[in-house]
């Protein structure tokens, strides 16, 4: 909770050295090994990890300690409530907000990952900067299907899809950097399905 409230103040110097650089969000940063990567190679960026599972974000933040990377932080918490108060106050601007391999829930008629509900798409869409984009990508494609559903629905308007002309989906990761079960789901030979959507007012 403290930290909760340091990062809701706006205390982000707290945890990068520079806090007016872009940010780039992940929620379900799982074990962080996305970020890590990104975080060296885009030292111009800050990246944040928004994870509910604590023991998860207790062990990234010891690897952001023995790395000293200044521009890396996670935080444990459920980013469908939290995701606004904490992104709002930060100084500089939100360009990315990604949602990966997030598990779905094969009880439900459509696969539906249950932390991208409305309240989290509107807090997204309401942050995120003019040309901002996010990122989604699952290896079962009704889960992509449903996250980009959502965000086209309760995006007021302000998001389109920004994929290839003709292409439902992108042929490869747009960063180069690979989240662990997306390393695994290729090595099996099996597809991601990944969408882009950008920010146009």
């Amino acid at each position: 909770m403290p930290e909760m409230i340091q990062m809701a103040s706006g205390d982000y110097s707290y945890v990068f050295s520079d806090p007016s650089l872009p940010l780039v969000v992940d929620i379900g940063s799982g074990n962080g090994l996305f970020l890590f990567q990104m975080a060296k190679k885009v030292k111009d960026s800050n990246f944040l990890g928004l994870e509910m599972n604590k023991k998860l974000v207790s062990r990234c933040r010891n690897g952001v300690l023995l790395s000293k990377l200044k521009n890396l932080h996670f935080i444990s918490t459920n980013a469908t409530s939290s995701f606004g108060p904490i992104v709002s106050s930060y100084p500089g601007k939100l360009v990315l907000a990604t949602i990966q391999c997030p598990n779905p829930d094969f009880n439900k008629g459509i696969y539906r990952w249950k932390m991208v509900q409305r309240t989290l798409v509107e807090a997204i869409i309401d942050l995120l900067a003019i040309k901002g984009k996010v990122f989604l990508q699952s290896d079962v494609e009704a889960v992509t299907i449903e996250m980009r559903e959502q965000f086209i629905t309760y995006g007021k308007g302000k998001v389109v899809i920004d994929v290839e002309d003709g292409e439902e989906w992108m042929e490869e990761n747009p960063f180069g950097v690979r989240t662990d079960w997306e390393l695994h789901t290729i090595a099996r030979g099996n597809p991601m399905y990944r969408t882009m959507l950008r920010k146009i007012g």
